[in-house]
């Protein structure tokens, strides 16, 4: 284990150093970009507007479809042909002065229509087709019209600017500290006072599209209490896992999680697969499920029912129906070396129910769940609900039967 904390360290360090090179390159490249856009802007904004200038006084002095005779052209070819190369010209520099996003609505419009099928935006003066002379007739359609948007340069920016960040490694440090004062010991004064303490080092990086890897580093150093306190429970859970310290008072590290997530089917099913601690998914709890912001006590934490092993290899997959119910199963192995991790394994299944209105106007959470772990053919049910009264105020409870 000493082995693969030193090697995902190292990953985790060229990640981040790679990440960051990578980062600033693109910053670079994104601001030489961003100038010559500008200047390129600057330098056809004159241009563009005395061609629109020109478009508009044309199309003010050009013949209206119903005012030309059958056969006869809108324009002579002479006036048409340089102007449509310069309105292709006009559109080209647009294109290059902004990022345009085609754009498909449908409108409703009248037309007028010949038996002959010669269709006209307008009528005829005559109610008469100008090609064949045949009545026409009006009628509404509707029509597909593709037109291209344009987009802010801040707009394209900010998007740049997400891909980039989607990028990134992202580190993320916790540390706790607790004293305690135990009242009555039996080991005598001078031992009713205990210390411990803890870090976690996150590093969160996306691979992928809709995936993300998860990796948590831990040390802890101190017992507690729990050492000879002689309750069932922990009186400290941040300790629960064990002292990370050696004979000789040297601290180590540990890898605590890492895990890979996917999202599929529009964010209706989670999978996840790796070294997980399947308390962050099962028996969850709004009030009491963290002991380093909620309550410090085990019993607060999670149901003593639920057993589930060290962190270990495992996979587990959550479906959300977005419709208030949500179901997940999870499957780990009971030993984290690594070998036979199908055998024995523990499984645990849970059936959530959340309504934002359920009690009083108000959101409530309802959790069962049920386990069984073979390796000592247990078998536990339990419960888990927070249900909110108030703004301030939210009642909860846990029961759990092995």
């Amino acid at each position: 284990m000493r082995l693969f904390t030193y090697l995902a360290i190292l990953v985790c360090l060229a990640s981040t150093a790679q990440a960051s090179n990578d980062n600033q390159i693109d910053l670079q490249d994104l601001l030489r970009e961003l100038r010559t856009l500008k200047s390129e802007q600057d330098r056809l904004k004159d241009q563009m507007r005395s061609m629109e200038e020109e478009l508009k006084m044309y199309r003010a002095t050009s013949p209206a479809p119903e005012d030309s005779q059958p056969g006869e052209d809108a324009a002579a070819p002479h006036v048409a042909q340089p102007l449509e190369r310069r309105i292709k010209r006009l559109e080209d520099m647009a294109d290059k002065t902004f990022s345009l996003e085609p754009i498909t609505s449908i409108k409703k419009v009248r037309e007028w229509v010949c038996t002959n099928g010669h269709l006209y935006d307008h009528p005829a003066p005559d109610h008469k087709c100008p090609i064949c002379g045949k009545p026409q007739t009006e009628r509404v359609a509707y029509r597909k019209h593709k037109y291209a948007r344009k987009q802010t340069v801040s707009g394209l920016i900010g998007r740049m600017m997400e891909k980039m960040l989607e990028k990134r490694v992202s580190v993320g440090l916790s540390s706790t500290g607790v004293v305690q004062q135990t009242v009555n010991s039996t080991k005598g004064k001078n031992d009713t006072t205990t210390a411990e303490g803890s870090f976690d080092l996150f590093f969160l990086h996306k691979p992928m599209t809709d995936s993300i890897l998860f990796i948590n580093l831990e040390s802890i150093g101190g017992s507690g209490p729990n050492i000879f306190s002689g309750t069932p429970n922990n009186m400290n859970d941040d300790v629960s896992r064990g002292s990370h310290q050696d004979e000789d008072g040297l601290d180590r590290v540990s890898v605590r999680e890492v895990w890979l997530q996917s999202m599929l089917m529009e964010d209706r099913l989670r999978l996840v697969a790796g070294k997980l601690d399947l308390a962050n998914y099962f028996d969850m709890n709004a009030v009491a499920n963290d002991e380093t912001t909620q309550f410090l006590s085990s019993a607060f934490v999670n149901n003593l029912a639920l057993s589930a092993p060290g962190n270990s290899p495992g996979v587990l997959g959550y479906v959300d129906t977005k419709k208030g119910f949500s179901f997940g199963l999870g499957l780990q192995s009971n030993d984290n070396s690594g070998a036979a991790v199908t055998d024995r394994l523990y499984a645990v299944g849970e059936i959530d129910y959340f309504n934002p209105e359920f009690l009083f106007g108000r959101e409530g959470n309802y959790r069962f769940w049920g386990r069984y772990n073979a390796e000592d053919r247990g078998r536990a049910f339990g419960i888990s609900f927070d249900q909110k009264f108030t703004d301030r105020l939210t009642a909860f409870s846990r029961f759990g039967i092995t």
